[in-house]
């Protein structure tokens, strides 16, 4: 038995073919669609394709202007967000103008500053201050404050003010006196029973009474260094005796001490002479190098002089004239009482 032939259409087996693949390929999408794996290799393959894409668009355009522009119109904002709504955890900014000027040299607040405590380590200057509450007394800036404040206030106190304080304390001591009684220095009655205070051991009293004694230890000076006490010596016009006493008139020096042992000193210590007198006539003269001429003499009960004649003055029996002029035999007269004087002639 033949088989029939079969006739197919190249069209209708075109058209056969492209169904059953087009089917195949719905089938696999729908089957990929459904795998997790597939899906996340598409995923990346998609991604790294077009950030290739970008990447290559973007190597061909200069960014830096646009990236300019939007960096300064962001900070520009930011800045004024700043200026405008500036909240930090230590600062809270609720001006409405400037108050706070910071400064390499300076910090300046344009109107009250508020802390409860302020600690400055070097130097503040400051123009007005007023406190509204206590202030701390014990420290050493206070007490130097406070010693400043009373210095000065002292100082301004005017000379008016003073004899007027003075005249009222001298007008109520004449009136109602000083109970001397009561003042004490160093513990002790200023005055007890009409005696000072053993206390007061300095004093700059320029005139005193009557003084009973007086006890003077260490150097002591009177009337400008007239009269000085050193060293057990008693100086008259000079500060540095030289003997027990030293006397200073203009240049002439006169010293009262010791020679030596048992023997005491009556002169001067420089070069000069020393005339001893009465009524302001020296009768006695010591010269520089030690000639003494004596004006009148007498020994025990006798006087010696001279005279050029017989003396017409009545003596006292064994006094002795010498002749001042002994050209002649007579060389002396000797009295025998009263006016009766006998001569004395040298032997021939």
């Amino acid at each position: 038995m033949t088989s029939p032939t079969i006739t197919l259409d190249p069209n209708t087996v075109k058209q056969l073919i492209d169904q059953a693949v087009e089917q195949n390929i719905n089938t696999a999408i729908q089957d990929l669609g459904t795998d997790p794996a597939w899906l996340a290799k598409i995923e990346r393959q998609v991604n790294q394709t077009v950030v290739d894409r970008i990447t290559l668009q973007l190597s061909q355009i200069d960014l830096t202007p646009i990236i300019k522009q939007h960096i300064d119109e962001s900070m520009a904002q930011f800045r004024q967000d700043l200026m405008t709504n500036f909240v930090s955890t230590g600062i809270r900014d609720q001006a409405t103008a400037t108050q706070l000027t910071v400064t390499n040299d300076e910090i300046v607040a344009e109107n009250q500053l508020i802390s409860r405590s302020l600690k400055v380590m070097n130097v503040a200057t400051i123009q007005d201050l007023v406190v509204k509450g206590t202030v701390n007394i014990d420290n050493p800036s206070w007490t130097q404050l406070a010693e400043g404040i009373s210095e000065r206030t002292l100082e301004k106190l005017s000379a008016e003010w003073q004899a007027t304080l003075t005249q009222q304390v001298a007008d109520h001591i004449r009136t109602a006196g000083i109970d001397f009684d009561a003042v004490t220095v160093g513990g002790t009655a200023l005055i007890s029973d009409n005696s000072l205070s053993l206390a007061i051991t300095e004093t700059n009293i320029q005139k005193t009474g009557t003084l009973r004694t007086l006890e003077v230890a260490g150097e002591s000076s009177f009337n400008n260094q007239t009269l000085s006490v050193l060293n057990k010596r008693i100086g008259v016009n000079t500060v540095t005796p030289e003997m027990a006493l030293s006397v200073w008139d203009e240049e002439v020096s006169i010293v009262v001490g010791k020679n030596k042992a048992n023997e005491a000193y009556i002169g001067t210590n420089r070069a000069q002479g020393v005339a001893i007198g009465t009524n302001r006539i020296p009768q006695i003269e010591i010269s520089a190098d030690g000639l003494t001429r004596i004006k009148q003499l007498q020994v025990g009960l006798h006087r010696i002089s001279h005279d050029v004649k017989v003396p017409g003055w009545s003596g006292t029996r064994g006094d002795i004239v010498f002749n001042s002029n002994p050209n002649d035999a007579v060389f002396a007269w000797v009295c025998l009482g009263q006016y009766q004087w006998k001569t004395l002639k040298s032997a021939e």
